[in-house]
């Protein structure tokens, strides 16, 4: 069991994205955070396998948030974001560069072939990185 973190201020993307993750037999969500702080804090608290981490939030950011978990509870990370894909470019390259191991465009109400491509992109990157010691590197 894959048991993940889904950090997001918007509570309607939070909730799509811990249903999509919820749907799997092999995930489970376990906890959510509105914010960064929040994220740090409850990352610290569930040691889950994986962190779905949105970019721009409140209070501390996920930049700042996948900086702070990397130091203090390495733990695999994928950026979840609705950016475009230039400033996913550009945010992507900081966030990857502080730890985050992947990134994927935020599920929206798009069509639904869009979702559905969303979906499977999500669900696949949380599954390869869920496999990976990110604290191994430190020793």
């Amino acid at each position: 069991m894959i048991r993940v973190l889904v950090v997001e201020d918007s509570p309607t993307a939070r909730e799509h994205i811990a249903a999509i993750l919820g749907m799997e037999s092999d995930i489970e969500v376990v906890g959510q955070a509105a914010d960064g702080a929040e994220g740090i804090r409850e990352t610290m608290r569930l040691k889950p396998d994986v962190v779905t981490m949105d970019i721009n939030m409140p209070n501390v950011d996920g930049h700042a948030a996948t900086e702070r978990i990397m130091a203090e509870a390495p733990t695999p990370i994928v950026v979840v974001s609705s950016v475009t894909r230039e400033e996913m470019i550009h945010e992507g390259l900081d966030i990857l560069r502080s730890g985050a191991l992947d990134i994927v465009q935020k599920p929206s109400a798009m069509t639904a072939q869009g979702y559905e491509e969303i979906r499977k992109e999500l669900l696949s990157k949380v599954r390869a990185v869920s496999g990976i010691n990110v604290a191994g590197n430190h020793g």
